[in-house]
């Protein structure tokens, strides 16, 4: 049984703009998201990492309207996305569809408000009220069933969670489904909210010495300069994928196809990537084997260690620069959307197979014998890699290529 996955429509959210247009605008002319964190923040710690990209504007569609007072942002954000991308691959009558989506946290300040109004003392006036549909607000599995209800959609239903490989993840479990025939449709990909009115979300990264310290913001994915990744409060990218005579008996577009997806575990430390970097070399080679890589879309998140062990290992695979595929990182211009981010870039590689458009990383410094590209250029991409590694040591590789019969 041969059965092909493609991608077939991509809707992805964040502070860039609500459609794959807006997110390859941004990406193309590598804009500035950063804004400086509000002195809320700042009340009680003082921050190292001075900016952040705070949660998007989300327009929630007709379809979740009656429901708006009980959805948490981050369902606001699956649904708003999944109306996107479906209107995107022209996709109606998917009453099978499976929904498989990917978050890191989940309903965050919905949670630490409800707490401060349930520990206030009776007779007092807590500063928040107590949200009665706290649970439901806060259950990680509300982005996919939220989904599920509201499309109508009555195949398998779940989230997938392995920390900044969520969304990759998601969309791995996605093409297993497809690719084992146990389902033509899976809406996938992923989503996040870590909005916290005081800052204290962001304070839990920034304290463990993760988050950039640039003066304008700017992450520097893969400079010698690097000091950490950009904190993005919220994001999502849901994707369309389908099985191709499926794709084909209705007559829809094929951005790219998956031609495999990989895991691992480094089984080594609870935040902190394995330094000699052996499960991402496995990964990379796996995913690499059989095919001549033109691109790879890295995880990139502009941490010290990350970096070096990420930029190491392309090395060790792909040896001199002049023979390395074309690198680059999102993250360093969209910010790092922990469980969002894999399925953002999976949406981004696949449009650079479609359309040939590759955004630059204009860094200074760049790491020595990387093949990271500065500018964004147009280049032809037959095959391409996007990569996703998670605290907890998750390990998520997809394979994707340019689609022909």
């Amino acid at each position: 049984m041969n059965r092909r996955v493609m991608i077939t429509g991509i809707g992805p959210i964040g502070q860039w703009g609500n459609d794959k247009e807006s997110l390859m605008d941004c990406l193309m002319e590598q804009q500035n998201l950063a804004q400086p964190i509000p002195e809320s923040f700042c009340k009680h710690y003082e921050y190292t990492s001075k900016f952040y990209i705070p949660f998007p504007d989300v327009e929630l569609p007709d379809i979740g309207r009656r429901y708006k007072r009980i959805l948490a942002d981050e369902d606001k954000l699956a649904i708003a996305a999944t109306t996107t991308a479906l209107e995107d691959a022209e996709l109606v009558n998917a009453k099978n569809a499976a929904v498989i989506l990917g978050t890191g946290f989940s309903g965050l300040e919905n949670s630490f408000k409800s707490h401060v109004a349930h520990i206030t003392p009776k007779g007092e006036k807590s500063i928040n009220r107590y949200n009665r549909f706290i649970i439901p607000m806060t259950m990680p599995n509300s982005i996919a069933a939220w989904v599920s209800i509201l499309f109508g959609f009555q195949g398998e239903s779940y989230t997938v969670n392995a920390s900044c490989a969520s969304g990759t993840a998601a969309i791995g479990q996605a093409f297993r489904k497809i690719k084992n025939g146990e389902s033509d449709i899976v809406i996938s990909g992923g989503v996040e909210n870590l909005q916290d009115e005081t800052g204290g979300t962001m304070r839990g990264f920034d304290s463990l010495s993760t988050l950039t310290k640039a003066e304008d913001g700017k992450p520097m994915p893969f400079s010698q300069d690097r000091s950490g990744f950009l904190f993005c409060e919220g994001a999502g990218c849901v994707l369309v994928l389908e099985e191709l005579q499926h794709v084909k008996a209705r007559g829809g577009k094929i951005y790219a196809e998956i031609l495999d997806y990989q895991a691992n575990s480094d089984a080594h430390n609870i935040v902190q990537i394995d330094e000699n970097g052996d499960q991402i070399f496995n990964l990379l080679s796996a995913l690499s084997n059989k095919s001549k890589i033109d691109y790879i879309n890295t995880h990139g998140t502009g941490t010290t260690l990350n970096d070096k062990v990420e930029a190491e290992v392309i090395q060790r695979i792909f040896g001199h620069k002049d023979s390395q595929p074309i690198i680059n990182a999102t993250k360093g211009v969209t910010g790092h959307s922990i469980g969002a981010s894999g399925g953002i870039e999976a949406a981004v590689t696949a449009l650079a197979i479609s359309t040939g458009n590759i955004h630059g990383n204009k860094i200074p410094n760049p790491i020595e014998n990387l093949n990271l590209v500065q500018d964004s250029i147009q280049k032809d991409i037959s095959c391409a890699i996007s990569t996703s590694y998670g605290f907890g040591g998750h390990n998520c590789g997809l394979l994707m290529r340019k689609f022909n019969e």
